[in-house]
């Protein structure tokens, strides 16, 4: 089983924050795609936000 990075969990804690608490928008899912090793968040009351965090923190 693949597990995100320390950078990768950061990332989401941040991203997730300001999803949540500053945009006012649900999250619908978080991913961690074994193929490519990213982290895929969606969110949005239409499901338009996709966010995706590379191993090394970075978001694409």
């Amino acid at each position: 089983m693949v597990e995100p990075t320390p950078l990768q969990l950061l990332s989401l804690y941040r991203q997730s924050h300001w999803i949540t608490n500053v945009a006012f928008q649900p999250i619908h899912i978080v991913r961690l795609d074994e193929r490519t090793g990213n982290l895929f968040i969606l969110a949005g009351v239409e499901e338009s936000i996709e966010l995706q965090i590379k191993p090394n923190g970075e978001l694409l």
